[in-house]
């Protein structure tokens, strides 16, 4: 029978009509011999090629629970070639994020966790201290949204700290830090005075960063009347685990899948 398909209630009747007034057992020459009365069963089935869509009616009160628990949640993935120690991750982290009130964490696969706080203050907290690393390895977190389907999540962009070093004494300014800062991430920060100067030696900003592509260690940009070229130097806070060879974090130089094997 076809997938999907399915008698009508008049239809399930019948047979059941027609069984029961056969002689018991059904014997295969008795289906046999009647085969127009299978051909009218046949022609009275109702066929459903595609499965039906349901839309439950889901109380206000359920969603608005489910809702509340998106926005208090956070899910994140421990940049890793291997499996962690989960019991160690949990107690670790627990210890260092230091919320004011307790929070869950629950396992959702391998490496991947979902957070779940009782305050959006520690959520949001937690998501402004980043990064946050485990034996050296990255954690990656994201902000459910929709109805929070966690497999749709690539974990491929983290906020970093970065120090822009190298820059012209007249450069030395909120607007070219995040002139600059956009060249290598999306800028959420810069940190500057009240006049929108940045003191002292570098320029620190806080930016997103793709971590699916090599790290940029350098920029090349003409600055000044003149355009003259300069070369800023980037150096990342907290950097975690990186590949000196691809740039790219998450597994070691040895494990590299450009590279193949390292031979150290």
């Amino acid at each position: 029978m076809p997938r999907g398909a399915f008698l009508s209630r008049d239809s399930s009747a019948e047979l059941c009509r027609w069984l029961n007034s056969r002689p018991s057992p059904v014997s295969v020459a008795s289906v046999c011999m009647d085969s127009e009365e299978l051909s009218s069963l046949c022609a009275s089935l109702a066929l459903e090629e595609d499965e039906e869509t349901l839309t439950p009616d889901l109380e206000a009160g359920l969603l608005a629970q489910g809702e509340r628990s998106i926005v208090r949640s956070l899910v994140g993935c421990v940049l890793s070639t291997g499996p962690i120690a989960r019991d160690a991750f949990v107690q670790m982290i627990k210890g260092v994020w230091k919320t004011k009130e307790r929070f869950e964490v629950e396992a959702i696969g391998t490496n991947k966790f979902v957070f779940h706080f009782l305050l959006t203050a520690d959520r949001r907290r937690v998501l402004s201290g980043g990064p946050w690393c485990f034996q050296n390895k990255l954690l990656v977190l994201e902000e459910p949204t929709g109805v929070g389907d966690y497999s749709k999540m690539s974990f491929s962009n983290t906020p970093f700290w970065i120090q822009l070093h190298n820059i012209p004494v007249f450069c030395m300014s909120k607007t070219v830090g995040s002139i600059l800062g956009n060249m290598v991430g999306t800028v959420q920060e810069v940190e500057c005075n009240q006049d929108g100067l940045c003191l002292g030696t570098f320029i620190r900003i806080r930016a997103i960063i793709d971590i699916s592509k090599p790290l940029k260690r350098i920029l090349k940009v003409r600055l000044g009347a003149d355009k003259e070229l300069v070369t800023i130097l980037l150096r990342y806070e907290h950097l975690p685990e990186l590949c000196f060879h691809c740039g790219i974090i998450g597994h070691p130089l040895k494990e590299c899948p450009e590279r193949g094997s390292f031979q150290g």
